[in-house]
């Protein structure tokens, strides 16, 4: 019995270690090959260069497509934001049979499958003539995302002490003091996290750019997948290089600032 208890810790180190390698080694592969002296990603490359690096300012496609992300990441985590904090307040006050139904109604984003959410706001978007819009497309992203928003503000919330907004009031601070003095910095560690796991997830979202886009608003991923169709060009690898490092410091930026602890370890 002693023996195995020794091995367990041992056994769960190394499949982490395995975890580890199998979701790193694909992304290594990408950056060598995108560092070749050659016109086609090869692994191992022909030589090493940033040369291409240096091509991905000179590219309009892949330029406006990081921009479309961006732009599309910013309107779905704003919109986010503005509405996940107040449906998570709303939920937190109701003490009703239903509150499940609507909490379980809100994380229908996550829920759905992909395709499925992505061919509904494709018809909805074809009847009101707002297809290819980018501002429409963060709209559907952020209703897609929305859940996580909600749940780690929620989160955030089961960790207030309420004795704190009591204590605000007895001191004389009106309901609209003790929102933006007391409740919004305890609620600030969920917001972020919620803010830039949104963030990361709409920059890198394919199945509705693909869907709702055209070749004039595509997203980074759809551009790089449409090249990738043609040619394989180093440059579309130094492009998912930049990608993977804007996403690899949004999630950074996640375990500095925010509490994803709380969100994922919650019982």
């Amino acid at each position: 019995m002693t023996a195995l208890r020794r091995r367990a810790p041992r056994a769960i180190h190394a499949g982490t270690a395995l975890g580890v390698v199998i979701l790193a080694v694909p992304t290594l592969v990408v950056l060598t090959a995108s560092l070749t002296t050659g016109n086609n990603i090869v692994f191992p490359p022909h030589g090493l260069t940033f040369e291409w690096y240096g091509k991905l300012v000179e590219s309009d496609s892949i330029r406006r497509g990081l921009q479309h992300s961006l732009y599309v990441g910013v309107v779905a985590t704003v919109v986010d934001a503005l509405a996940g904090v107040p449906a998570a307040l709303a939920l937190e006050r109701a003490r009703f049979r239903g509150s499940a139904v609507i909490r379980a109604f809100l994380s229908l984003g996550v829920m759905a499958p992909i395709v499925v959410s992505a061919m509904a706001f494709l018809t909805i978007f074809i009847e009101l003539r707002v297809l290819n819009d980018l501002f429409y497309v963060g709209l559907a992203i952020a209703a897609v995302n929305f859940p996580f928003m909600l749940w780690t503000v929620s989160s955030a919330l089961q960790d207030q002490e309420p004795e704190l907004v009591s204590a605000a009031a007895t001191l004389g601070a009106d309901p609209v003091e003790q929102f933006l003095f007391v409740r919004l910095p305890l609620l600030a560690p969920g917001i972020v996290t919620g803010a830039l796991l949104v963030f990361v997830l709409s920059i890198t979202d394919f199945v509705l750019g693909v869907v709702l886009t055209n070749v004039d608003t595509a997203t980074l991923p759809v551009v790089i997948y449409s090249g990738l169709r043609s040619n394989v060009s180093p440059l579309l690898g130094a492009a998912t290089v930049l990608f993977i490092v804007v996403a690899g410091a949004a999630c950074a930026a996640v375990l500095r600032f925010g509490r994803l602890e709380q969100f994922v370890f919650r019982r």
